[in-house]
């Protein structure tokens, strides 16, 4: 397998990224909170084929450090970075986004800002405001952070909606925030600060801008999301889908391999959009 590797250097912040293969169609991976490039593996070496993939690490986390400025990462940072990274990697657009978690949220925020750019958007696990669940995971974690426990958040974590992952794959993110400095820390406060705060998506995102064919792809037991954000979400994205998986939770993939066969028949046709039904989320 070809693996190109570089970086790009913004205004604070230097993104590390990888290339893997060198298929002429490019699927761009994006993380969501404190998950590194290295969280894509299996999904590389399914799709490595058919794609060439991208990743990357998001501003002050993994191996993209914060040069200057505050420790806190502005959404429209993470779109800059994004959109850096794809000019970098890829000259002939459009290209495909697979995004998980939080990453939904900046795929959807550039794939609005640059709608023709993206082909294909997958959203695996989205919604469009802070559940009630998420709120309270939220200020408990703000709670281990006042009290200098950064570590126990990675627990809380898994106890909240890590339930369905592999023991290896808990394992791996209770190692990951024994490791984080404090900066990251903060910068991950500051994050889930902002997730807090923001009540609802059209806030700062307009979905009806979303150009892509999209799929949102959310858990059937995902305790942080409601479920409903999904048909919500394929009303205002004009030619959208949305699926509930039976008996995944939030990580879906790295729950449900089999999860990866729903990515690849998406992207690999184009929808009847006479007989999609953008409002009805499927299970």
């Amino acid at each position: 397998m070809k693996i190109r590797k570089g970086s790009v250097r913004l205004d604070r912040f230097v993104v590390p990224y990888r290339v893997y293969g060198e298929v002429e169609k490019t699927l761009v991976c994006v993380s969501c909170a404190q998950q590194t490039m290295a969280v894509w593996r299996s999904f590389i070496s399914y799709f490595v084929k058919d794609y060439s993939l991208v990743v990357y690490d998001t501003p002050g986390q993994g191996r993209s450090p914060i040069v200057s400025g505050p420790p806190a990462v502005s959404l429209d940072e993470q779109v800059e970075a994004l959109h850096h990274i794809v000019r970098e990697t890829h000259q002939c657009e459009p290209v495909h986004f697979a995004a998980a978690s939080w990453g939904t949220i900046v795929a959807a925020a550039y794939a609005a800002r640059y709608p023709a750019a993206v082909d294909k958007l997958i959203l695996g696990s989205f919604g469009v405001k802070p559940s009630k669940t998420m709120l309270e995971v939220i200020r408990e974690g703000q709670q281990l952070y006042y009290e200098n426990k950064g570590p126990e958040i990675a627990h809380l974590m898994i106890e909240k909606f890590g339930q369905y992952i592999p023991d290896s794959y808990k394992t791996r993110i209770i190692e990951q925030f024994r490791q984080m400095s404090r900066d990251q820390l903060l910068s991950f406060y500051a994050h889930c600060e902002f997730v807090e705060n923001a009540r609802h998506i059209n806030h700062f995102i307009d979905l009806r801008n979303i150009k892509a064919h999209t799929l949102i792809v959310n858990g059937e037991h995902d305790t942080i999301l409601d479920l409903e954000d999904a048909a919500f979400a394929s009303a205002q994205i004009p030619h959208c889908e949305a699926t509930i998986v039976p008996g995944a939770g939030h990580f879906l993939h790295f729950e449900q391999q089999d999860i990866l066969a729903i990515y690849k028949e998406f992207l690999s046709r184009r929808p009847s959009f006479l007989n999609l039904r953008p409002a009805a989320a499927t299970a």
